[in-house]
């Protein structure tokens, strides 16, 4: 009679402990239901209504307003030099050294890259155009606006005119 009480009690213990370890699994999923978002997909939580970046607001023209926007740093070397650090951080993923669209990152795409190098798109684009490109991006390209501070972007114009 004590082996069958002793065996039941295993038995017993065994289907609470079973079914509270069970139970246990169904109250807190969260890393598992969580989605998954890709690359360059829209936050999962989008800023209230007239919250203020940590950066500042920053002004991002229109396509329409950009040729009449001039370049305030071109021209000293010490802006086309950040400019060309800017340029290999943020550009040549895809736009490659050259500036031809044929990047490591670029060649993946279809279409590849727009040609930004020397002859290329940026010849007979504006100072203000190039810089409302690399602010809110344009077909493939990503906006650099939240990355990349106003100065920062113009530098790369500025390198971008002394391509060679």
């Amino acid at each position: 009679m004590n082996g069958t009480m002793r065996h039941s009690a295993l038995v017993a213990v065994s289907l609470f402990l079973a079914l509270v370890l069970f139970a246990c699994e169904k109250i807190d999923r969260n890393m598992w239901d969580n989605p998954a978002f890709g690359p360059q997909s829209p936050p999962v939580r989008t800023p209230p209504e007239g919250s203020v970046p940590t950066k500042g607001l920053s002004h991002r023209p229109a396509m329409q307003a950009a040729a009449s926007l001039s370049n305030p740093v071109a021209g000293s070397a010490l802006d086309v030099e950040g400019g060309k650090a800017l340029f290999t951080v943020y550009c040549v993923p895809c736009h490659g050294v050259s500036g031809k669209g044929d990047g490591a990152v670029g060649r993946k795409f279809s279409p590849t890259p727009s040609n930004i190098g020397p002859g290329g798109i940026t010849r007979s684009m504006s100072d203000g155009e190039i810089y409302t490109v690399v602010s809110n991006g344009e077909g493939l390209m990503p906006s650099f606006a939240a990355d990349i501070s106003p100065v920062e972007r113009w530098r790369i114009v500025a390198r971008l005119r002394a391509f060679k």
